[in-house]
């Protein structure tokens, strides 16, 4: 019992002391409040993507940049209570559950693996992935899956010494898999001959393993200082014991990060001996209060190399986040034993850090105290020199200063001069060298000095006159310079030697500068009209940086005139108020009530709680080399900027993690991995009213980043203001195509990204899509041509009716006239009879009366057609010429002349058209007084005209007798009747005549 209490109390004083020198990490815990489905935390897993998998007793969850996403048995878990977590070589993930089995998920869908489907038992402790195989460690024994196909090749149940065979762990050496197990010792798999063989069991009972270099550590139960075992691998594999024991606690699971240190989970059976640990020299130190880890019942532990996060999972307060980057190193009171650590100033000499705090002076290596003045030295110095140098009742402030009690005693501001250090305080100067050794005092009431000389200062008296003193430590040729001279200086906080000058920051008159004994105001000068100024700096380039009341930064070149370079508008800064201004090469470190800016070249970047400057209410700083050193009223924070700005920054991805069209969410089969699967999306138009959500990928710090978003395809379409809100809502789009383009600053880098999110397409309605439009215009080109078809066939029917008509019209006009030429040639034949019967010619009447009537018949035959055979009219005029010729007693001689190449029973002219003609000889060439009176009638063909020529050697015609001819009423029909049926066929009738010597008449006929 007595070793038990010692032992305790050893551990119990390792970590008193381990927590006493600790330094704080950024930490971030998230329970149920932040959404996790419960706060016992069984397993840990962050897979390639960047999500952060949380097995928790009631639910897994997924977490991106602080949003949490759970899943349950009703989204296709095979149990809520999840253990154990892995990602194969295809990035799909592997859950193993305490009661359901195992469950696979490829980004879309879960499918279950359990003992209805082989598994050898469905309470799952470990999951280890090796070579393409899973193996899964449960209650009773293990399955090996193959996880290309999913088929297990090895099932292996032992029945142990308490009924069970229950894994804890696996590990690989020397690529052969080993697994630990509660109560059954150490056993090595081998799939060869599909057996497990037992290797140690020295200490049967195993609750995790972990590999480091060639030794193993071996957690068995809760004994005190005997729960860690650590031993070689060789030992232990050869069954041998370990001769290290440490630690006093049931450790569940290990951590090592990237510096080599090993990090344990604690959750003690036997004993509340519970917490997160690190193992160093072959003992665990507590690192709950370090971390902000607030559970001694810690389970599961995972270390992200890539973040250089530790998270640690508890069993009654959820999962913690814990930066081991340690960017900002955090020096509370407690890391010197000091109940108060209010920072006053801060300075560096000889590679010594001084604190100067309200209780006293700190000289500091390597964050150590090496030498620690504190009030009651310096106020004891000071009334050791009121008593012992008489001098000093010399000085103005001597009386009111050595009234002064310590209570009222005040240490105010630290400045480095000539490798001397110079504090001032409520009652004056000290001096103190590099060593930390008071070398003397001087009642001098200050807020603002520098030295000119070796023994010259300059000093502002605090609410009070500006003074010089030529011989400070004997208080000799004192200067007074008086406030009702604007030029000279009121309420200084800083004087800053540059160049041949001095130039004095005010809190309420601006700026001045001062050499050889006089001032100068910029302010009252009008040359610089900012006045209310609250820091002052040089920068590496000799330039003046100054900061005002309301947030603004200057940057002024003095060397020859005064000239601003730059003004950092207070609206690009993180912050209303400027608490502190360093400088560095082109770098500007900002304090104010957000953080720390970082300002180069226009751009800012933002350190804060995230990175561990947990308090931002900042009373002091200091740069040395590329350390920043940031005074609090509890501790300061070191600051090691060198990898900080010289780290590039890759370009942030921004993914789409949901989408709604009128306000309903799509169907989540278009996501992979909790991310939208394509580059575009498009829709119909009337679902036009889109929100859209969206997350970075694997950031840092996602509270250091702000967004904004332009959609290219809107008319007008500026960038959004920046906002930390990861929402993009458009409504009411009209159709078109339109891309989403999103601007990501990030705080912590500085750095503005540029993604495309989505490209969304409106489709139109269809009466606007080109397809109809084309359709319509179409449809209408075509309507407009058949209705022009039908207007051309309607007016060709028209015209053919109307042609028709007409040619109708022109056969009953050719009817007519051959009805007016018919009575004509009658007229004429019954005149011939006529004269036979006067001349009592009885046979010769008879014979002209059959002949007569022969012509008669063929007349009315060829009355009723509109063409006959050439060959028929030739015989009817041949007939007609015969009967005309018995009136001249025969004497007329008749010759027919045909052209061989007619064809007189295919070629057709219209009828009755050259009897007129014939008729006129028999009528006007020839009377009793012509000799050898002679008729010729010929036909020839030429082109597809015919030429009919009657000529008759008759008597002849004169011209009016011949015009009156070509008038006559007989030649007027048949030129009318040729014109009816040939139009185009200009001057059918040419008639010429000699006198004595005949007439001749052409006839020129288209051929039908």
């Amino acid at each position: 019992m007595l070793s038990f209490k010692k032992s305790n109390l050893l551990f119990v004083l390792l970590f008193v002391v381990e927590i006493a020198f600790s330094q704080q990490f950024p930490s971030k815990n998230f329970s149920t409040t932040d959404g996790l489905p419960n706060n016992s935390v069984y397993s840990i897993f962050k897979d390639s993507r960047g999500i952060l998998w949380v097995g928790t007793a009631n639910g897994l969850s997924a977490i991106q940049n602080g949003e949490v996403k759970n899943y349950y048995t009703s989204d296709g878990l095979a149990h809520n209570s999840c253990w154990a977590i892995v990602e194969d070589s295809n990035h799909n993930m592997w859950f193993g559950s305490h009661g359901g089995g195992l469950t696979f998920y490829n980004g879309k869908k879960f499918v279950i693996i359990n003992q209805k489907k082989g598994l050898i038992h469905d309470k799952i402790r470990r999951l280890f992935i090796h070579k393409n195989l899973l193996y899964v460690g449960t209650e009773f024994g293990i399955s090996v899956i193959d996880i290309k196909n999913h088929k297990i090749i090895l099932n292996k149940k032992i029945v142990g010494c308490r009924n069970l065979f229950q894994v804890m762990d696996f590990i690989e050496i020397n690529s052969k898999i080993y697994f630990g197990t509660f109560n059954d010792g150490f056993w090595r798999i081998d799939l060869t001959t599909k057996n497990i063989t037992l290797v140690n069991h020295k200490r049967s009972d195993i609750f995790s393993i972990h590999q480091k270099n060639d030794s193993l550590y071996i957690c068995h139960n809760d004994t005190i200082n005997n729960a860690i075992n650590k031993i070689s691998v060789k030992d232990y594999l050869a069954n041998k014991e370990s001769n290290i024991h440490f630690g006093s606690s049931v450790f569940w699971n290990f951590a090592t990060d990237k510096r080599g240190h090993t990090y344990v989970a604690g959750n003690g059976i036997n004993f509340s001996t519970g917490g997160i640990y690190k193992i160093a020299n072959n003992q665990i130190i507590n690192f709950n209060d370090a971390f902000g880890v607030d559970s001694f019942e810690v389970w599961s532990l995972y270390y992200d190399s890539k973040t250089d996060y530790l998270y640690v999972g508890t069993i009654n307060k959820g999962l913690f986040k814990v930066d081991l980057k340690q960017q900002i190193k955090y020096y509370p009171p407690s890391f010197y034993n000091k109940s108060k650590l209010d920072i006053v100033s801060i300075a560096n000499i000889q590679n010594t850090k001084l604190i100067l705090y309200k209780k006293g002076l700190a000289f500091l290596n390597r964050s150590k105290i090496r030498t620690d003045i504190n009030n009651s030295k310096f106020f004891a110095f000071a009334q050791y020199s009121f008593r012992t140098k008489s001098q000093l009742r010399e000085y103005e402030y001597f009386s009111s200063f050595s009234k002064t009690s310590l209570e009222a005693f005040e240490l105010k501001g630290i400045k480095i001069i000539n490798s001397v250090v110079w504090v001032n305080s409520t009652i004056g100067l000290f001096e103190i060298n590099s060593d930390g050794v008071i070398l003397g005092y001087y009642p001098y009431s200050v807020s603002a000095f520098d030295f000119e000389k070796v023994n010259k200062i300059l000093y502002q008296v605090a609410y009070g006159r500006f003074c010089t003193v030529d011989n400070f430590k004997d208080n000799t040729s004192f200067t007074e310079y008086l406030p009702n001279n604007l030029n000279n200086p009121k309420e200084a906080f800083s004087i800053l030697p540059l160049g041949d000058k001095y130039y004095i920051v005010s809190s309420s008159n601006g700026l001045y500068n001062y050499k050889n004994g006089k001032f100068y105001s910029y302010y009252f000068n009008n040359i610089w009209k900012e006045n209310e100024l609250v820091q002052a700096k040089i920068n590496d380039k000799k330039e003046l940086v100054i900061a005002n009341s309301f947030g603004d930064v200057f940057i002024i070149d003095v060397s020859k005139n005064f000239r601003i370079i730059k003004k950092i508008d207070r609206t690009q800064l993180i912050g209303n108020s400027i608490s502190f201004l360093e400088c560095y090469k082109d770098y500007l470190f900002i304090g104010t009530e957000k953080g720390l800016n970082i300002y180069r070249n226009g751009t800012i970047r933002l350190v804060d709680e995230e990175q561990g400057l947990t308090t931002k209410a900042f009373t002091s700083s200091n740069i040395d080399g590329t350390i920043l050193t940031m005074g609090t009223q509890n501790g300061y924070f070191e600051f090691d900027f060198k990898n900080y700005i010289s780290k590039e920054n890759a370009a942030r991805e921004i993914k789409i993690t949901g989408i709604e069209v009128n306000f309903e969410t799509i169907n989540r089969n278009h996501f992979k991995w909790f991310n939208y699967n394509y580059d575009g999306i498009t829709l119909p138009y009337n679902q036009n009213t889109i929100s859209i959500n969206f997350e970075p990928q694997n950031a840092q710090y996602p509270n250091k980043l702000n967004y904004r978003y332009q959609v290219f395809g809107v008319t007008n379409s500026g960038w959004s203001k920046w906002t930390k809100d990861k929402n993009i809502n458009l409504t009411y789009l009209p159709n078109g195509n339109y891309k989403i383009r999103i601007q990501t600053k990030d705080l912590f880098s500085g750095i503005i990204t540029s993604t495309d999110i989505l490209k969304i397409q409106i489709t139109p309605p269809f009466w606007k899509t080109w397809w109809f439009l084309i359709g319509s215009f179409s449809l209408i080109c075509l309507t407009i041509y058949l209705i022009y078809k039908n207007r051309i066939r309607t007016v060709k029917s028209q015209e053919r009716a109307k042609a028709d008509v007409q040619k109708r019209l022109a056969e009953t006009k050719m009817e007519a006239l051959q009805s007016q030429m018919n009575p004509h040639f009658i007229f004429n034949a019954m005149n011939s009879i006529q004269n036979y019967i006067i001349d009592n010619n009885t046979d010769d009447a008879l014979m002209y009366m059959g002949e007569f009537s022969k012509i008669i018949r063929q007349t009315l035959n060829n009355s009723s057609v509109q063409r006959i055979a050439l060959a028929d009219e030739i015989e009817y005029l041949q007939s007609y010429i015969k009967l005309e010729n018995m009136r001249f007693k025969n004497h007329v001689a008749f010759e027919l002349i045909l052209d061989n190449k007619l064809d007189l029973f295919e070629n057709e002219i219209p009828p009755m058209l050259i009897q007129p003609f014939i008729e006129n000889v028999f009528v006007h060439a020839f009377d009793s007084r012509s000799v050898n009176p002679k008729l010729i009638l010929s036909f020839k063909q030429q082109d597809n005209y015919l030429f009919c020529e009657i000529i008759d050697n008759g008597k002849g015609m004169q011209s009016e007798n011949l015009n009156k001819l070509h008038t006559s009423r007989g030649i007027d029909l048949a030129k009318e009747r040729i014109a009816l049926f040939q139009f185009e066929n200009s001057n059918p009738i040419l008639i010429s005549s000699v006198i004595n010597e005949g007439t001749t008449v052409v006839l020129k006929l288209k051929i039908f």
